[in-house]
């Protein structure tokens, strides 16, 4: 019977870890019905979670054992950015940061920089299949360097939980968006998973592009710190949209060929590469297309000739628009001036020429040794008694002449009178 027994139980070696699985699940049930609490059962799921398919290497690097250390990081961060840091900062000045902000963006390139390096050579200049690439969980050179270099991306994106804080330090709560929280909540767990469990293979992928991708980001947030004007950060945007677009067609093609890759976390990539494909491409379209849009408008409107009412024509050569433009902002201190001159008391507007007052006025206005331009453009020598002369003329011409010629010819002499600089025109008047 010993020897039967031994041939029909099957080698150690024949188990695979589908068979482990539900080994796992039928003594959970078994715990479950003995009446075992739901923690505990959470607790053997997860032994049981890491003993199958956790790499051993990770277990003794902090932070690795289990998630919580990284989910309480997480949920430290949503609560200074959301609750904390707004109250803290609400009665107080912006914090001037920036040779602070400077050096960080320095070494977020210089270490952003390095992992690409790190990437290419530890696998995808190394002989990674850009179509499928399975996890190596050996021991050998190139595998520990893979492991090394996830773990270090890992606290890379812990490290970036700087970005938010300096934002709420400034007080600059319009860039601290949705998708700005959504994406440095969600990558460090992203990232204790990849080393936690598949440290490695196709889910690096999206790591060698996202390292490239924040060289050029922490470049251009640098020099922007630094005070230069950067043309290309709308090609910043698109260079990210880019990333995601091809991580979708990343993961699409090792579900379509049955990458041995595992299924479900190739799933789960894809389903994260399409939500941050949405979001970027939402925040590009708000950020640019929309800006673009009506900049665009405006400035056809600008350039679209307006249609003003015809004027009505005078005769009276108007005055030039800075000139033009002063009487009219002035109109009231030079009437008032007009009313305290007891030589036009009785007349107490220029357009209502009913007394030859207005004409001794407009004369006596003018210095005796200055030339005056009659409505003939003849300059007239007005010298002692010559003036009263030419009142006298000019009063019998308005006696001949109707009332609106003769509002006319006053106010071509005023207009000549401004021109030359000897006095100010108050109101244009039509014929």
């Amino acid at each position: 019977m010993a020897s039967s027994a031994q041939m029909i139980a099957p080698p150690v070696e024949m188990y695979t870890p589908v068979d482990m699985i539900k080994s796992e699940v039928l003594l959970t049930m078994d715990d479950y019905f003995r009446g075992s609490s739901i923690s505990s059962l959470i607790a053997h799921w997860w032994r049981a979670l890491v003993e199958l398919i956790a790499d051993p290497r990770a277990k003794q690097l902090p932070f690795m054992d289990n998630p919580l250390p990284t989910l309480g990081m997480i949920i430290c961060y949503l609560l200074w950015v959301l609750l904390i840091g707004p109250m803290y900062m609400r009665d107080r000045k912006p914090m001037d940061l920036r040779r602070v902000i400077i050096f960080y963006n320095l070494f977020q390139v210089l270490l952003s920089g390095y992992m690409f390096y790190e990437h290419l050579m530890a696998g995808w200049l190394r002989g990674y299949s850009l179509t499928c690439q399975t996890v190596d969980y050996t021991d050998s050179p190139l595998s520990r360097r893979m492991f090394n270099l996830c773990y270090v991306y890992y606290l890379s994106k812990l490290s970036e939980f700087a970005d938010t804080v300096f934002f709420v330090l400034r007080k600059k709560q319009s860039q601290i968006t949705d998708l700005h929280v959504y994406h440095h909540s969600l990558t460090p767990m992203e990232a204790w998973i990849l080393t936690k469990f598949i440290a490695g293979g196709n889910a690096t992928l999206p790591n060698v592009i996202n390292n490239f991708v924040h060289v050029l980001m922490y470049f251009y947030y640098m020099l922007s710190a630094m005070g230069y004007k950067i043309w290309w950060k709308k090609y910043m945007t698109e260079v990210q949209i880019i990333q995601f677009i091809i991580c979708i067609a990343h993961c699409i093609n090792a579900l379509a060929t049955g990458c041995p890759f595992p299924r479900f976390i190739t799933t789960l990539l894809l389903i994260n590469a399409t939500i941050f494909l949405a979001l970027f491409m939402n925040f590009y379209i708000e950020s640019y297309k929309r800006k673009s849009k009506t900049a665009a408008g405006k400035v056809a409107s600008d350039a679209t000739p307006t249609i003003e009412p015809a004027k009505d024509v005078s005769g009276v050569q108007e005055l030039p628009a800075v000139e033009a433009s002063e009487a009219v902002t002035k109109p009231e201190q030079n009437t008032q001036s007009l009313k305290d001159d007891p030589a036009v008391a009785q007349s107490e507007d220029i357009n209502n020429n009913s007394s030859s007052r207005t004409v001794e006025l407009e004369f006596a206005k003018k210095p005796l040794d200055e030339p005056s331009v009659d409505a003939e453009g003849c300059e007239l020598e007005c010298e002692g008694s010559a003036v009263e002369d030419v009142i006298v003329a000019m009063t019998k011409q308005q006696q001949q002449d109707t009332g609106s010629g003769l509002r006319q010819r006053l106010v071509t002499e005023v207009a000549e009178e401004t021109r030359t600089g000897s006095t100010k025109m108050v109101e244009l008047a039509s014929g």
